[in-house]
């Protein structure tokens, strides 16, 4: 459990770095203004967003899970052809579901530098993640992350504080025809070691590096009114090790994600499904065990229209279908993470000026979803605001 001297340490810390970051963005644009101009490939995306999230979760028969979250992401154009970016989260997780606990504090920070090669086809990217967040969990912290990191319930801060982590990209898009663009890429995602939870003695977990590659379609009609829109990412896990032992590898991961968006006068329709298939998982030990891995399909439909001048309304309805992972509690094989959930709900932006874009959300959500062998129905809702800030 956080206490109210780490809250108020967290609140100094984001204090400090606020009023520095005022302080640098005062005088850093004007020192990079004669390199970045018109031509940017990067132009128009300078600034800040910052938001404030609040999502909560009833799990029936087992308690509730409630996160407030608030995000915040800068976007500095440092040439006309870099980009730099840090972004981050402050977060206040609870739960009574099965344990009572919570953590308070911010995320790991993640920052990036991307890099598009004269031509405007080539675009190579570099991150760092600090390791920032909260470690060293106690056993009923370490017993609430099993929950909020559920994929059904979506939470913005699903994992708290990791190792140092990097990645290493580059990415190919290029024009087929007029109207077909064609997209692969490559990367490499280093993860570093940490102790994730705080018992005696502290054990060092490593998680396997990734590497992913990926390829993307996008096709433009005629008239362009409509876009068809085709992504697939194929991911494969090195194994993880405790204690430099190779305790677990998480099987090769497939996304498939298609999108089909339509403009008819000020509507614009969008449709998007997304697949994530998992081969199984393995866990070493005297023999080599694979375990079976969640398959997940989602489906989302949304309808964007102007409702007057300066204003922007969203209409969004989704479905998760998820199959379960099976995994070994207490000697005995259970399934966990199987879920049939349905959200609806909308979003609004606000046209007030060039500089300020303002925004609201609010979602709610229904269905079932299993944990640890048990079927549970569920219920949720999720509001944010947030707003775009252009320098």
């Amino acid at each position: 459990m956080i206490n109210t001297t780490f809250k108020l340490r967290v609140l100094h810390i984001s204090t400090v770095i606020f009023v520095l970051w005022l302080s640098f963005f005062d005088k850093l644009p004007a020192q990079i203004a004669d390199a970045v101009n018109d031509k940017s490939v990067f132009r128009g995306i300078r600034g800040v967003t910052i938001g404030a999230i609040v999502q909560h979760w009833n799990v029936t028969g087992l308690g509730t899970i409630t996160q407030q979250s608030s995000p915040i992401s800068i976007s500095l154009p440092l040439a006309n052809r870099m980009l730099f970016s840090v972004t981050t989260s402050g977060m206040n997780t609870s739960t009574s579901a099965k344990v009572d606990s919570s953590i308070h504090g911010i995320s790991d920070t993640r920052f990036s530098l991307s890099y598009v090669l004269p031509g405007d086809k080539v675009w190579l990217t570099l991150g760092l993640s600090l390791p920032t967040g909260e470690t060293k969990l106690d056993p009923t912290e370490l017993q609430m992350t099993s929950l909020v990191s559920q994929t059904a319930f979506n939470f913005k801060v699903p994992t708290f504080g990791q190792g140092v982590g990097g990645n290493f990209g580059l990415v190919y898009a290029g024009t087929i025809t007029r109207r077909l663009v064609l997209g692969i890429g490559a990367s490499y995602n280093f993860k570093g070691e940490y102790e994730p939870v705080n018992i005696n003695p502290n054990p060092k977990y490593n998680p396997g590096d990734e590497i992913s590659t990926n390829l993307a379609f996008n096709y433009l009609s005629y008239s362009k009114s409509a876009r068809l829109s085709m992504d697939l990412t194929a991911t494969y896990f090195f194994e993880d090790k405790i204690n430099n032992v190779i305790k677990y590898q998480s099987g090769p991961r497939g996304i498939g994600l298609i999108s089909y968006s339509l403009k008819m006068g000020k509507l614009n329709h969008l449709l998007q499904t997304r697949l994530r298939y998992r081969l199984a998982n393995k866990v070493f030990g005297n023999d080599t065990t694979e375990y079976k891995s969640s398959t997940q399909i989602e489906g989302q439909y949304s309808l964007t229209m102007p409702l007057n001048d300066w204003v922007n309304g969203t209409v969004v309805g989704e479905y998760k279908s998820y199959s379960a992972d099976q995994t070994v509690i207490a000697g005995q094989l259970v399934e966990t993470g199987k879920a049939g959930i349905v959200s609806f709900g909308g979003d609004a932006g606000f046209l007030f000026s060039e500089i300020l874009y303002p925004t609201i959300s609010i979602r709610y959500s229904s269905g079932t979803i299993v944990y640890e062998g048990r079927s549970y129905s569920v219920s949720g809702i999720e509001a944010g605001v947030g707003v775009k800030i252009s320098f």
